[in-house]
């Protein structure tokens, strides 16, 4: 049997795409999806129509489609222009079903794979199972404060996750009190896997957009299950990212909503965090102006913005 395993689209069509025929290419019977499929690229309705429509797939939910369904029933006026406007272009973008089905989705999965495979676990962070022992150390602002602006491989990135997880206390007694079987988890927008005893833990990365400084393309992870035990085959998929960047800008979520769209570009060619470090820029900058109001509105998120950018 072979997984193609999946996660953190948000929105991005094109990566999806990309993936979804190489899977196909590479033999993938079943399809494991571990949340966030929608929100900051500007094509959660078609993401949602084409991940429907996949046979053999098990899907959960994660923490942006916690924030669409917090945003059902919301004006948009009420946020046009702030942090938030994002939240509410998207749940607005979606059709009343694909809502519904976001909000039926599942916040973990557990089954056993076919053909008497291991028993295989999914939750969108990894923070249920190893504590944080990867949140801890390797998320998507520690990446660009870690390695700066140096020349990053998977295969270095790989090799320092591996050596830190091997080290830590916490990782080794969460890990020592899980069941046997495959863990499977996104979240960090980081692409990594490791094998501790009888466990696998993987995290694919996001398809959408990665944040883990690393060589372009869109990350997705083959598991297969066969006559000669487990394995892990991690795949990066190169797709024309400046045709998709062309596509953000002239979306209807650019026109409306520029100042995360433009964020989100520069993490597109990056492949790098910058919403985190704009985040706490617009903190400085409220502070500076005397705005208290939170999440920020359109006067803070633009002003921050305009400043932000220049630097």
């Amino acid at each position: 049997m072979r997984y193609a395993v999946i996660s953190d689209v948000h929105g991005n069509m094109d990566a999806l795409e990309a993936v979804l025929a190489d899977a196909r290419k590479q033999g993938a019977e079943g399809y494991l999806f571990a949340g966030d499929y929608c929100l900051s690229l500007p094509y959660p309705e078609e993401v949602i129509d084409r991940i429907r429509k996949i046979e053999n797939a098990v899907l959960i939910r994660g923490n942006e489609e916690q924030y669409i369904e917090r945003m059902r029933g919301e004006r948009e006026e009420c946020w046009a222009g702030g942090q938030m406007h994002i939240s509410c272009w998207c749940e607005q973008a979606l059709r009343e079903e694909n809502k519904d089905f976001l909000q039926t989705l599942p916040k973990e999965a557990v089954f056993q794979g076919r053909d008497g495979g291991p028993n295989i676990f999914m939750e969108h962070s990894s923070q249920t199972y190893i504590g944080d022992a990867e949140l801890g150390k390797f998320s998507c602002p520690t990446i660009p404060l870690m390695y700066k602006e140096e020349p990053l491989t998977h295969e270095k990135l790989l090799q320092d996750i591996r050596t830190h997880l091997s080290g830590s206390r916490v990782f080794q007694e969460r890990c020592g009190a899980l069941e046997k079987g495959v863990y499977i988890f996104g979240h960090t927008h980081i692409q990594w896997f490791m094998q501790q005893d009888d466990r696998i833990f993987i995290n694919p990365g996001s398809c959408g957009l990665p944040m883990d400084g690393c060589e372009e393309g869109a990350p997705y992870t083959l598991l297969i299950s066969d006559e000669n035990g487990l394995q892990v085959q991690e795949r990066r998929v190169p797709y024309d990212i400046e045709a998709f960047i062309r596509k953000i800008e002239e979306s209807d979520q650019f026109e409306r909503i520029p100042v995360w769209s433009k964020i989100r570009i520069k993490e597109l060619r990056s492949r790098r965090e910058h919403l985190y470090f704009f985040l706490k820029y617009a903190s400085e900058y409220a502070e500076r102006t005397g705005d208290t109001v939170r999440p920020f509105g359109k006067k803070t998120w633009e002003g921050a913005f305009e400043e932000w950018d220049k630097q």
